[in-house]
């Protein structure tokens, strides 16, 4: 029996066939009585980057689920998507430990596990470049994001500036204003408003200037 913890690297792509393979693995040693406490005992994983933990009892859930539901834990939806389990993390791998547990031989368990095909490390310089380029999409998504609602904001302006009244050239002519020669007065003569004729109207009368007298 180990005596020691193992170390392993789990590529995050892979986690749920790595989360089934171990399962399996476990229940062919220790039968499946034994196998939650063995988990909880002997499983504990984690992220390197963001910390987040991950137990024997997520591992059994991971495996017993093809897309775990995110209103029943968001953590173990991510991880079934290839990601960390945390929102916003960008890790590509988690480290998990094998701790020391009666009657469970854990070099053996893992060389099982690698024997089915299960993936029990990523390479260092791959990840690495994986991450940059996952950083370097999510800066795309994010500055797309913000044209896009810059252009939506200045939509949205542009048309209220139009439909009260405004203008912009080029686009829509300026509005022109004039008078209707009916409602100017003549020299010498009284224009008056009959009360009620109009919204507005008060019944004040208006009275043309005479014309200028000689000098």
């Amino acid at each position: 029996m180990t005596q020691n913890p193992l170390i392993r690297q789990i590529d995050l792509r892979s986690g749920t066939a790595f989360a089934r393979s171990l399962v399996a693995a476990l229940q062919s040693t220790v039968g499946g009585a034994q196998l939650l406490p063995v988990l909880r005992a002997g499983v504990h994983a984690h992220c390197p980057q963001c910390q987040l933990r991950l137990f024997g009892e997520d591992v059994l859930a991971l495996a017993g689920s093809e897309a775990p539901d995110p209103q029943v834990s968001a953590k173990l939806h991510r991880l079934a998507q290839g990601f960390c389990g945390r929102q916003g993390c960008e890790a590509l791998f988690y480290e998990f430990q094998f701790d020391p547990v009666e009657s469970v031989d854990w070099e053996k368990v893992l060389a099982q596990v690698e024997a089915t095909g299960g993936p029990l490390a990523t390479d260092t310089a791959v990840a690495e470049q994986e991450l940059a380029e996952r950083k370097a999409a999510a800066k795309r998504r994010t500055r797309l994001r913000v044209a896009v609602g810059v252009a939506l904001v200045v939509l949205l302006l542009a048309v209220r500036h139009v439909l009260t009244g405004g203008t912009i050239p080029f686009v829509r002519e300026a509005q022109r204003f004039t008078a209707d020669p009916a409602t100017v007065p003549k020299l010498g003569e009284t224009n008056q408003v009959i009360e009620g004729t109009a919204k507005g109207a008060t019944g004040r009368v208006f009275r043309a200037a005479p014309e200028p007298g000689p000098r």
